[in-house]
């Protein structure tokens, strides 16, 4: 059997993650939870929750995630509230790409005190790498015990400031 895109990435820092997080990200499946989502007002933003596909706001949103895995990525599948959002995962280097609708991202994964972060380096659009001031950027932060992991997910822009926040309860099915 392959090794998970994020065990790939992360190695034996994976081992460092909190219980539930650690092993869902070794073998994801599918899990739930409920996240409450804050869209951030001005133009700017409802631009990239639109172009991004990013959920609607709303507090406590049930939330479903469902992860399929072949050797060369992961699909996953998410379910926020009435929002769906279709992304894909794979290792290149040393970096998680995320690929969702027209864009790309790359995002550096690494472990801090027991916590898995994301941190996005790169995005692309169409394949054309997007200057940083006017790029998305996704920062996100799992943290959890046995039972599961708490998400909390930004999506930003240099240019215009806050989009989107996550942030909620998952466990995993």
């Amino acid at each position: 059997m392959e090794p998970s895109v994020f065990r790939s990435l992360l190695g034996p820092q994976l081992d460092e993650v909190g219980g539930a997080l650690r092993r869902f990200s070794d073998v994801p499946q599918s899990a739930e939870g409920s996240l409450t989502v804050t869209h951030h007002p001005g133009r700017m933003a409802r631009f990239f929750i639109k172009i991004l596909k990013l959920p609607a706001a709303g507090t406590l949103l049930p939330t479903r995630i469902a992860v399929q895995s072949n050797p060369q990525r992961e699909i996953w599948q998410r379910s926020i509230g009435r929002s769906r959002l279709r992304t894909q995962h794979r290792a290149v280097g040393t970096y998680l790409e995320e690929r969702v609708g027209l864009f790309r991202f790359l995002h550096q994964i690494y472990v801090e005190n027991g916590a898995m972060k994301y941190h996005q380096e790169k995005v692309f659009l169409l394949g054309i790498p997007l200057p940083h001031t006017f790029s998305p950027i996704i920062d996100a932060t799992a943290s959890g015990d046995e039972k599961g992991w708490e998400l909390d997910l930004t999506v930003s822009c240099p240019r215009c400031g806050p989009i989107c926040q996550y942030k909620g309860w998952i466990e995993p099915k």
